[in-house]
């Protein structure tokens, strides 16, 4: 017996395993984000541990609060995404967003930490083809 269909179960684990990131995967890391102190760490502490983030909010400006968001998002296929006739009646892709938001006070130092997991719905498609 040859090795071809070992190596071909192999990669069909490979390919349907993959998923696909962006962002700042940093923020998955409990190690990484228990290390932010409310009432402790200052925006200099946040930046060493995660970088500069993707976007602020400026909520409060009276009281000069600023809001740092970091962003992940994660895409893996279903099992449907590699079943000729399935793919087209089915999603192909799960996804997932992770959104770390920061709250600083006006002294720089944290004031609150959120973090949220946001499931993204997947496009729909109809039996005729078209998303919706």
């Amino acid at each position: 017996m040859t090795a071809w269909p070992k190596v071909l179960a192999v990669a069909l684990l490979l390919i349907t395993s993959a998923c696909v990131s962006a962002g700042n995967q940093a923020i998955k890391d409990s190690g990484i984000v228990s290390k932010i102190e409310v009432g402790k760490s200052t925006r200099a502490d946040v930046a060493a541990l995660l970088g500069y983030p993707l976007a602020a909010t400026y909520k409060n400006q009276a009281f000069g609060e600023v809001t740092w968001h970091y962003y992940d998002a994660t895409s893996y296929p279903n099992a449907t995404a590699f079943m000729p006739i399935a793919k087209g009646f089915t999603q192909n892709l799960n996804e997932c967003t992770r959104v770390l938001s920061v709250t600083f006070n006006k002294k720089g130092t944290v004031k609150s930490l959120e973090q949220e997991q946001i499931p993204l719905p997947a496009q729909q498609v109809s039996p005729s083809g078209k998303t919706g």
